[in-house]
């Protein structure tokens, strides 16, 4: 994989200051998808591995058609609209994970295949379906329920997570403690990652650290609910990014498609890389936050000697409700970065995007890179007093990881080697051939880890469905060297 095969816009700056038109069925089907998502209530967690499972069904269901890239798992050539299979493709899953908001989700399809503009609806529904079917069977035991909890820990100690009071939805006691979510997450089966500790980071700074000490009086002064050091700006800041993370990387995701005109081919590449990238940050996050157990700045602004808080949380009490998961590292970090850092890759940094926020009353937030809005996005959650600042660039450099290692093991597009199909044919040195012949032409497919004339081993035997070009990919590339390739006609 070369990253010049996903830079679309690197070279220049791109000012992006709407979200209300509509760039094509995969960006509307992303935004349908982010919707359900919040519609049934769920977190981050549940939310991003929905997003990248409805994202995974578009891409190989137009990958299908289009045949531009390396499935990611489904692939069955064929013809039909491109449209109605991403469609297809995410409803699908959707009404799969969210049978409630069947109608609606039905209703929706209906509209997209209303205005489908690439040909007959054909065989699109059909590979949308498929596509959809396969990745949701490959997920069904992926580890993300049942749901584990945590009811805290069984000895209480300095630095240890406990769980924490809803202040300051409730500011004086009785406050309510809930328990601990998702405990199962670290355990889920990434999307692309080869283990989900394979970026676990080392562990936070001893408590009798000067990083640690500098961290804690960082929060204390910024993210205190009567903060005086705090300005006006910055409590936005910590309100704005309070929403689930990987709704800010999508709806910039949106809005950078559209500026910059992406084909459906483009869009169907940038979001099945950018919502792994998110899932697989969220799988590593929690990795970690579950392994060192590291307690919050409400429990520590508030302990006694011991670790016990035993003051009702009358010494210190954060901006924003802290959430009830342990602090290290920061799962916010960790989703924007990893979903940024792949934005980056397409459209370059230097973006001015007008985002928007679904906590109340608070503006539309208009940044000038996607690297300033990953520093505000981690600056917010110290801020609302619900982070460490080594928490947050711990989840930064793990979305950063997760990002690269999603580039470069992910979905790619395939530079094809087109030729004529008389007889012998080209060589191409991608997992991949393209044919241009004759509808209904038997073709044999060979392949080769050298040019030797003796070395050509049968991968498989292939008949025309189409007189356009025809991709070949050899699924089981991945596990063999570099391969080369030759398709030679023969009888029918």
């Amino acid at each position: 994989m070369k990253l010049k095969h996903y830079s679309l816009a690197a070279a220049a700056a791109l000012t992006v200051l709407t979200t209300s038109a509509s760039a094509d069925v995969v960006t509307d089907w992303n935004l349908i998808t982010l919707n359900a998502t919040k519609t049934a209530g769920q977190n981050s967690n549940l939310g991003s591995r929905v997003d990248a499972i409805e994202a995974i069904a578009v891409y190989d269901a137009v990958n299908s058609i289009r045949q531009f890239g390396t499935p990611y798992h489904y692939y069955s050539p064929n013809t039909g609209s491109a449209q109605a299979a991403a469609a297809q493709a995410a409803h699908d899953v959707l009404v799969n994970y969210y049978p409630a908001q069947a109608s609606a989700l039905n209703a929706a399809l209906a509209s997209s295949l209303a205005g489908i503009t690439d040909g007959p609806v054909g065989n699109g529904t059909t590979v949308g379906t498929a596509a959809a079917a396969d990745i949701i069977a490959l997920r069904a035991s992926d580890g993300a329920s049942p749901n584990v909890t945590y009811p805290g820990p069984g000895t209480i100690a300095p630095g240890v997570y406990q769980l924490t009071p809803n202040i300051p939805t409730v500011t004086s006691p009785p406050f309510t403690f809930g328990v601990g979510i998702n405990v199962q997450w670290g355990g889920v089966t990434p999307f692309l990652l080869a283990a989900t500790n394979q970026f676990r980071p080392g562990p936070p700074p001893a408590l009798n650290s000067v990083q640690f000490s500098n961290d804690l009086a960082q929060v204390q002064s910024l993210g205190s609910l009567n903060s005086v050091t705090r300005t006006p700006d910055q409590t936005h800041v910590a309100q704005f990014y309070k929403q689930d993370a990987e709704l800010t990387v999508n709806e910039a995701a949106r809005q950078l498609s559209l500026a910059n005109g992406l084909s459906l081919e483009q869009n169907a590449l940038l979001f099945v890389l950018t919502d792994i990238a998110v899932a697989d940050a969220r799988i590593a996050v929690w990795d970690a936050k579950y392994t060192y157990l590291n307690w919050r700045p409400i429990t520590a602004l508030n302990a006694n000697p011991d670790g016990t808080v035993t003051n009702n949380y009358a010494a210190w009490q954060p901006l924003i409700v802290t959430p009830n998961h342990p602090e290290y590292p920061s799962g916010h970090g960790g989703t924007v970065n990893a979903g940024f850092e792949v934005l980056k890759t397409f459209f370059g940094d230097q973006n001015t995007l007008l985002l928007h926020t679904t906590t109340a009353g608070e503006p539309p937030r208009l940044i000038p890179s996607l690297t300033q809005g990953e520093l505000e996005n981690v600056l917010s959650r110290v801020y609302g007093g619900i982070h460490f600042w080594f928490s947050d660039t711990t989840g930064q450099n793990i979305g950063n990881q997760v990002a690269a290692y999603v580039l470069a093991n992910g979905p790619h597009l395939i530079t094809q080697s087109t030729t004529n199909a008389t007889s012998q044919l080209g060589i191409a040195t991608y997992p991949a051939i393209t044919i241009t012949g004759t509808v209904g032409q038997a073709y044999r497919i060979d392949y080769a880890t050298s040019l030797a004339p003796t070395n050509w081993t049968t991968l498989k035997y292939v008949t025309l469905p189409t007189a356009s070009p025809y991709l070949i990919y050899d699924n089981s590339a991945g596990t063999h060297p570099q391969r080369f390739y030759r398709a030679v006609s023969v009888a029918n």
